[in-house]
């Protein structure tokens, strides 16, 4: 059905002007406004999938019910345009009470479901259109490889994030399969302390909460790990998460024992990396007055691609082109807020320049082209009634 369904998509989420901009070496200049579009932003190939997957899906199955577990992907846009196609949402507060049987379609999201949720549907016999992201899968593969073989899988995730939920279960294949999900740095550094000191084993469990698997036990199951990660996570941290438990390893069993004991993979997405590569560079490379980041408030990738650039520049996270609501006004989500779909906003005054204005753009990876180059118009008027 992909060709019956091109130019809806097309319609939806197609923009002009960011192919214009594209091929005007990703710049828009527009009296004292010029805009530096970073040259990897928006839907990645696994995004794009989903997205076609489920407007097939519609199409296919037309005059049976069709649901998605949850957001296919974290944007509001998108998810409110599939609605509005029909497509159902499973977590929506009017759907919850359905009962699924074998005549209703079920669209698994890009970043998967846990393996609990996979077996009610098809016990219940739906039909399931599968959209996870390859990337996510090559997660799963390692962390299955780490339970199977003994190993505690450290996820550096976010603990009630569906992606980071669908991983952790994947560790539950095998009855040694055991995990433990950190934040962050500091989370992580509570870990390697205990792995190289030992310490108080119900502080540690009081601490992480439902971020450990059922019976976990630190004193044994921290004797084996292998890293693991939620694929949007900030690349630079999970990496440095990595060498953390690395040298706790190291530490405690010392450097000729470490293998035994420890195991690590790559399991960055590629598209999460080349969008921060790609800020990175545009960061390095142009002098901005800011930056602007469009993407959910719940977008983990968004989320890590703010913190990027308001290390280096004034930069403000929007969701959707609206929260550009003057050019003395912005309604914008506080960079390190949590990151949840109904997430504070903050309104800030007096956020546009006078005199030359050079803005850098980029957005998460569940936003679509339409959204951007709505951005881009909004930034034209704002600029132009300020000259």
């Amino acid at each position: 059905m992909k060709e019956a369904v091109a130019g809806e998509l097309a319609a939806a989420y197609h923009s002009k002007l960011v192919d214009q901009v594209r091929t005007s070496d990703f710049r828009h200049v527009a009296g004292r406004l010029t805009v530096h579009l970073a040259r990897e932003f928006g839907f990645c190939y696994g995004v794009d999938r989903a997205v076609d997957y489920a407007y097939q899906a519609r199409a296919r199955f037309r005059g049976q019910r069709v649901f998605l577990t949850g957001e296919i992907i974290h944007n509001p846009h998108v998810n409110d345009r599939l609605r509005a196609a029909g497509i159902r949402f499973l977590t929506d507060s009017v759907e919850r009470t359905h009962r699924l049987g074998p005549d209703d379609v079920v669209i698994l999201p890009a970043f998967g479901v846990t393996v609990e949720e996979m077996l009610r549907l098809t016990a219940q016999g739906c039909t399931l259109v599968d959209t996870t992201c390859g990337s996510v899968l090559n997660v799963w593969k390692n962390v299955v490889r780490y339970a199977q073989d003994g190993y505690t899988a450290i996820i550096h995730g976010k603990v009630r994030h569906e992606e980071t939920r669908a991983t952790a279960s994947q560790a539950l294949k095998f009855p040694q399969g055991r995990y433990l999900i950190v934040l962050d740095r500091d989370e992580a550094a509570i870990v390697c302390d205990y792995i190289e000191h030992r310490g108080d084993r119900g502080t540690f469990l009081a601490r992480f909460g439902d971020a450990v698997s059922p019976g976990f036990d630190p004193d044994t199951d921290l004797i084996r790990i292998g890293c693991a990660n939620q694929t949007t996570m900030l690349m630079s941290e999970s990496l440095e998460i990595g060498e953390m438990f690395g040298r706790a390893m190291r530490a405690r069993y010392g450097e000729a024992h470490t293998a035994e004991h420890f195991r690590t993979f790559d399991t960055i997405c590629s598209a999460t990396q080349e969008r921060q590569d790609a800020v990175e560079a545009l960061l390095a490379a142009e002098p901005l007055d800011l930056m602007i980041v469009v993407g959910g408030y719940n977008s983990s990738n968004t989320c890590n691609l703010a913190r990027i650039c308001a290390a280096r520049v004034q930069t403000y996270h929007i969701a959707d082109p609206e929260c550009l609501v003057s050019p003395t006004e912005i309604r914008h989500r506080p960079i390190g807020a949590p990151s949840t779909a109904n997430a504070r906003e903050t309104l800030s005054s007096d956020w546009l320049p006078q005199g030359r204005l050079r803005v850098g753009l980029t957005a998460g990876a569940s936003t679509p082209n339409n959204i951007v180059g709505q951005v881009i118009e909004t930034l034209e008027q704002f600029a132009a009634q300020g000259s």
